[in-house]
């Protein structure tokens, strides 16, 4: 019997050895197939940094190998190469393309294995073109041999087209001007130089699809073998793993058309619920514009900041918003992007700190997920700290002495204290505090997610950012952005032309401070200065001062190019046949010095009949000459002849922007003139003029002033305010020598003109205080203490001067009181004016400095609504209005309901003159009125 089991296990051994054998030498006699691939279509098919091939194809064609256990490898070629290759025969097969005419002569197709969207790019100095028609004017430019050309002939045969050898070839050509058009693919660049490029000369929002492209597997022609060979594996590919490839590439499924990012609502002002049930805040923002670089679609899921992490892991959303992940604070997840720091304080009520150790023993509110709690511990050993849900809780902990105060993010606190007016109750300490990394999140087996996001992001310029952050941030000391040093990104097409352009020379006025003058020993000072250095800076111009004594001539030489480029000017129609102008920069309002016996000037229209005296070369002469011929100009050639020339009589006034005006007037040497300000052109924006001959500098500028927001103007100004030029400084000297000799000389008669000259100030001063108490009573309400019909037919005028002029709109909402009429008869007036009150001041909370609010009359309300995009913006005003009107419940412990019916026009849609616009939203107002009240109507 044992024979026989040897014998048995003896005749297995040997099978199994010849089977293996053979096997082994079956798997030897295959062999691989060839595949050839082009090298630059990113993210399908291309080589990487590491000189291997790489993408959504690759990976796809080694599921392939895996699943029909074929062994391949692959061959890269320039695109043109790889089609040779394969028809020659050096190639079994080629990765995958789009299936044309042309292709189908030379080659026999698989089924379609993936798809990729094709779009035209368009430059932005022709985005406005919406139709692939629109472009035949153009030249095209593509991939010598991609399918692209075929496509466009088939759609209109009259396009023409500029061939490159590659596809990093093509964006060059973009990059560098060549081209305003060209055909690409959807997906993201791998040089984020050049996307730079790319991103900023070609607006993804603007390009045009052109069609959704199969991408096939292509064999020679006869091969029919094969091709069933090819199909044959991909069908055994689940679709599930397909999608785990496209993912990973592209960073979403396609299918579903875009991104969920996951948030938490109520942390204003940096991600909230608007009034409009639309996500808002700074990190919408910022997401928006992710969106608008990357082409990609976005939308939002709401939770709290637990459940959005949730949404994460169960696949509900693909990203976060923006979380404070840290060491002690993990949430698992990737951190795909660095989005911003912000930064915690401590707030108190009841105590004052001097110094940082004051809380050591103090009791302290922080939130449980604080990812600084460690910290404080560290820091204080003593303190007791307590967890606490909500800013709320902290804050009403606080009031009750049940804590000495609190740490939280600094933003959000100071937003939640001014909206429930609690702001003076409480005292931030900027010394005390931490900073906290914002990230957003994703799944860790999302890569290809998180490189999409990373890239988008780093399209986003820090000009960009810092103007979202200004935008949301109201304490300059919250901003990461703005704080933090950084130059302005600039494409490669702009830093040729900075280096071939040279240098250039900036004109300036000797003598018109605080905005430019000429110091002592004969440098370039001012507000302008420091314009000028901060375009050293950032585009590493070499600029050359040149000084000038009068306006005129200045501007004649920046008209002929003998200088570049002139600041602080303002934009018209005739200065724009010659000059390029920049972005506004800088307020610029006019105003009037008179003698102390002439009326306060409110308006141009007051200025009839008088001799009005103006710099030669301001663009006020022409403006005033064309449209109030009845005003007598008298040319002067600076400031100081202006002012002279109304000292000696020859002129009634003299006009001049009003912080030059001020600047000479604060010094007493004119104790005889006063300032007005010009309410018609109050609006008036400075900017620099650009010699058309370098007309390439205009979006570098602006770039540089875009860093500038309102701090830095008013650090500016406060910076040339308090400068004494040298000569005056001297002057002043020299008298005060003289007047010590004087005094001691005659010392009575010194002392008796002091006393006189203080009565004489001390009347002026009493008599200005009671023209401006008489012109503030005849111009505004004195219940609500708002403007009267008077102003706001003023302020009508103007919003529609200057609007005219910039091209921007203005809304007016008309608002009547629902409800207001039963107050007042209920509870009698002067409970009904305190009422009126309490709306005014709700509605004077609500708007920007540059808006205004008037008391029509009786229960009537006209707000104007400035420089607005569309009618969008009013309309969350309104919501606002009445949903703040909803909270006044009382006045005087008696019971109110108020609300109001508010009716909407928009400048210049709805009319271009004050009847036009009040007739239009008063009857708007009538319709709210008749339909119920308590909402707005605008059409």
């Amino acid at each position: 019997m044992k024979i026989v089991i040897r014998l048995f296990l003896t005749i297995i051994t040997t099978v199994l050895i010849v089977f293996s054998h053979s096997s082994v030498a079956t798997n030897l006699s295959v062999q691989p197939i060839k595949i050839v691939m082009g090298e630059d279509t990113y993210p399908y098919q291309y080589r990487d940094e590491n000189g291997q091939p790489a993408g959504i194809l690759v990976d796809l064609w080694l599921e392939w190998s895996m699943v029909t256990n074929t062994p391949i490898t692959f061959d890269v070629q320039n695109w043109t190469e790889s089609l040779n290759s394969l028809h020659n025969g050096t190639a079994d097969i080629h990765m995958g393309m789009a299936i044309n005419e042309q292709r189908l002569n030379r080659f026999d197709f698989a089924k379609p294995i993936t798809s990729l969207d094709t779009f035209l790019f368009i430059h932005k100095s022709i985005d406005r073109k919406r139709h692939l028609t629109d472009l035949i004017p153009y030249q095209i430019g593509l991939v010598d041999g991609s399918s692209h050309e075929q496509t466009l002939k088939n759609i209109n045969p009259k396009f023409s087209f500029r061939k490159y050898p590659s596809r990093i070839e093509l964006l060059k050509g973009a990059s560098n001007g060549e081209i305003l058009v060209f055909a690409g693919v959807e997906g993201y660049q791998r040089n984020v130089s050049l996307d730079l490029d790319i991103a900023n000369e070609f607006h993804t929002s603007s390009r045009l699809p052109i069609n959704d492209i199969a991408l096939a597997p292509a064999v020679n022609k006869g091969n029919s073998a094969l091709l069933a060979k090819i199909e044959q594996g991909f069908e055994q590919i689940d679709e599930a793993q397909r999608m785990r490839i496209e993912r990973r590439w592209l960073g979403y499924n396609r299918q579903q058309a875009g991104i969920m990012i996951a948030m938490q609502s109520n942390v204003e002002p940096y991600v909230d619920i608007g009034l409009d049930g639309l996500p808002d805040g700074l990190f919408v923002d910022l997401w928006k514009l992710w969106s608008k670089k990357t082409g990609i679609s976005i939308d939002f899921v709401i939770g709290d900041m637990n459940s959005s992490i949730e949404d994460i892991n169960n696949g509900i959303a693909d990203v976060h918003i923006g979380y404070p992940e840290s060491n002690e604070m993990r949430t698992g997840l990737k951190q795909a992007w660095h989005l911003t720091t912000v930064k915690s304080r401590f707030f108190s009520t009841n105590i004052n700190i001097s110094n940082i150790n004051d809380i050591s023993h103090a009791r302290v509110g922080v939130f449980p997920t604080a990812p600084y709690i460690a910290k404080i511990r560290q820091a204080y050993p003593d303190t007791q700290i307590r967890f606490y849900d909500s800013i709320a809780a902290m804050v009403d902990a606080s009031e009750r002495s049940e804590i000495n105060g609190f740490f939280a993010e600094s933003a959000s606190t100071s937003h939640y204290l001014l909206t429930n007016k609690l702001w003076t109750d409480f005292k931030l300490y900027t010394n005390i505090g931490y900073t906290t990394d914002i990230y957003v999140l994703t799944r860790l087996e999302d890569s290809g997610l998180a490189e999409r996001i990373s890239s988008g992001f780093q399209l986003i310029t820090p000009e960009e950012r810092s103007r979202i952050e200004n935008k949301w941030l109201i304490n300059p000391n919250d901003r990461y952005f703005s704080n933090n040093e950084h130059n302005i990104m600039l494409s490669q097409q702009q830093k040729d032309y900075l280096a071939k352009l040279g240098a250039i020379k900036m004109g300036y006025l000797k003598d018109w401070r605080p905005m430019e003058f000429q110091g002592g020993n004969g440098e370039f000072l001012g507000v302008n200065s420091d314009i000028k250095s901060l375009l050293v800076k950032h585009l590493g111009l070499s600029i050359i001062p040149v000084a000038f004594d009068n306006f005129d001539q200045m501007m004649q030489q920046l008209q002929s190019g003998e200088i570049q480029i002139v600041a602080s000017l303002a934009q018209n129609n005739t200065r724009e046949k010659t000059i390029i102008f920049s972005e506004p920069y800088w307020p610029s309002p006019w105003a009037i010095a008179s003698d102390m016996t002439q009326p306060t000037i409110f308006n141009v229209s007051q200025l009839a009949g008088k001799r009005l005296a103006v710099v030669q070369g301001y663009q006020l002469i022409d403006q005033f000459r064309q449209r109030y011929p009845e005003i007598d100009i008298i040319p002067v050639s600076d400031t100081l002849a202006g002012l002279n020339t109304v000292i000696d009589g020859q002129a009634d006034m003299f006009v001049e922007k009003v912080t030059t005006l001020a600047e000479n007037l604060k010094n007493g040497d004119y104790p005889s003139l006063k300032l007005s300000l010009i309410a018609d052109l109050a609006d008036q924006q400075s900017r620099i003029g650009i010699f058309s001959g370098v007309k390439e500098l205009q979006p570098l500028v602006n770039k540089v002033l875009s860093t500038m927001d309102k701090t830095a103007q008013q650090a500016l100004y406060q910076k040339w305010n308090d400068v004494r030029l040298n000569t005056h400084s001297k002057f002043s000297s020299k008298w005060v020598n003289y007047l010590i000799i004087g005094l001691l000389i005659v010392s009575a008669i010194a002392l008796a003109v002091i006393i006189i000259n203080r009565r004489l100030n001390l009347e002026i001063k009493l008599r200005e205080a009671a023209e401006d108490r008489l012109v503030f009573i005849a111009n505004h309400d004195n219940v609500t203490g708002l403007a009267n019909r008077t102003l706001l037919e003023q302020q009508l005028k103007s919003s529609i001067t200057s609007h005219k002029q910039s091209g921007d709109k203005f809304a007016l909402l008309f608002i009547d009181l629902d409800g207001f009429k039963i107050v007042n008869d209920q509870y009698g007036h002067d409970v009904g004016d305190m009422l009126l009150a309490e709306v005014a001041s709700v509605f004077k909370n609500a708007i920007r400095k540059t808006d205004s609010v008037a008391r029509f009359g009786g229960d009537e309300f006209v707000i104007i609504l400035n420089h607005i995009q569309s009618l969008q913006d009013a309309k969350r005003l309104a919501e606002s209005l009445l949903n703040k009107l909803a909270t006044i419940t009382t006045i005087e412990d008696k019971p109110v309901m108020i609300s109001a019916s508010i009716g909407m026009a928009v400048y210049p849609n709805n009319g271009d003159s004050p009847e036009a616009l009040l007739k239009y939203s008063d009857t708007l107002m009538y319709q709210a009125k008749r339909t119920g009240g308590r909402k707005h109507v605008h059409q």
